[in-house]
């Protein structure tokens, strides 16, 4: 190598020295990425207007008109029998209720989160009352099974006394449940979602009668029945959800099934008052109770209940949707307080020791319970 060519390679590595720091300042750098406004909770709040199955009572209160025979008035069968109070489904009308969801998502995505619900509607009555001044025959039917042929106790008859009757049942119904829900992936343009938790339904009924006759010859005898029904549900929940989203709409809908235990109770109570001369006395049972059907009792039966849900819903706002839908749930196994009264009676039992089986017992006879109905709330991401 000559002295000039060392020369030129010693200009070009000095000048590429001297703009090397140049050179990488001018390389153009990756940007940091920007962060994601993401903030995981949600809440939805909800108006219900629900119907729910009735509670199917016996024919309670029963009455005929006037110069039918003592010994078949108001019986069970008879052409001259008008059922006043029972035999008839109660309480199922429509009623209002709300319903409160929340929930916490884990990614940005909204891939995987836990959600958190309660509902509960008003509780509904429905109520009856008579009087001889209205009805001169009342009458409390039975079945006499010492006889094995229907039977009516006399509240009122011409000529043998006047007397009233009041009944009222009450029902309720209320829910709680918790879920984990995780995409599964597409389908026909909407995300579908595997849910798994826990549920949990509660409904009562309490029915009660009551009735006095105030006989000039015998006295005065006011015979008290009390009947509490109690399920509580208790399962896990199994189902799938799905959302189409086309701009400010949304479509959601989902199908469930819980799966588990209804933990049935029943208290049923009933009292006698009577007042013959001056001396009042009040002795346990009353028309349709007795010492062999008074207490509490309980009982587990297997439960099965399918809900299905559809949701329409309008973006208002970056963070605000309106949300309106309709709910069907299917529970099984129920127990309502009409299935706790036993009709028949051993009247040569009281005061006893009497011949024949022991009647009224306790009754279970469940039911399925069927709540279906609108919502309408909104829902806010935080």
């Amino acid at each position: 190598m000559n002295r000039q060519s060392a020369a030129a390679i010693g200009l070009a590595l000095a000048a590429i020295s001297l703009n090397g720091g140049a050179l990488a300042a001018d390389l153009p750098l990756k940007a940091a990425p920007e962060p994601v406004d993401f903030n995981p909770f949600w809440a939805e709040v909800d108006y219900l207007a629900w119907s729910v199955t009735g509670d199917k009572l016996p024919a309670l209160v029963t009455t005929a008109p006037i110069g039918t025979p003592l010994g078949v008035a108001g019986v069970l069968g008879q052409p001259t029998t008008t059922v006043l109070f029972g035999n008839s489904s109660v309480n199922d009308d429509w009623r209002s209720g709300g319903r409160i969801t929340a929930g916490y998502w884990f990614d940005p995505q909204r891939s995987r989160g836990i959600e958190a619900s309660f509902f509960g509607l008003e509780n509904i009555g429905t109520g009856f009352a008579a009087d001889t001044g209205t009805y001169p025959i009342l009458t409390r039917p039975f079945l006499n099974v010492a006889t094995g042929a229907q039977d009516s106790m006399i509240v009122g008859f011409p000529g043998l006394g006047t007397g009233s009757i009041n009944a009222n049942e009450t029902s309720r119904l209320l829910g709680a449940g918790a879920l984990y829900r995780q995409d599964v992936g597409m389908w026909s343009g909407q995300r579908v979602s595997a849910l798994i938790g826990y549920r949990y339904l509660r409904s009562s009924d309490t029915l009660w009668i009551t009735d006095t006759l105030n006989s000039p010859a015998f006295g005065v005898f006011t015979p008290t029945d009390s009947f509490k029904a109690t399920s509580n549900f208790h399962g896990v929940d199994l189902g799938l959800t799905g959302e189409w989203q086309n701009g400010p709409w949304s479509l959601e809908w989902r199908g469930k099934v819980a799966l588990g235990a209804n933990l049935n109770s029943a208290d049923i109570s009933g009292s006698t008052t009577s007042t013959i001369g001056a001396v009042t006395t009040t002795t346990a049972g009353g028309a349709l109770t007795a010492p062999s059907n008074i207490g509490h009792f309980d009982q587990t039966r297997f439960a099965v209940v399918p809900e299905i849900a559809l949701k329409a819903g309008y973006q208002i706002a970056p963070a605000w949707r309106l949300i309106a839908g309709y709910d069907v749930i299917y529970w099984t196994g129920v127990q309502r307080a009409g299935g706790l009264v036993d009709t028949g009676l051993n009247p040569t039992l009281v005061p006893g020791p009497g011949i024949g089986p022991v009647r009224p017992l306790p009754a279970f006879n469940t039911t399925n319970l069927l709540a279906q109905g609108f919502s309408v709330g909104v829902r806010y991401n935080y």
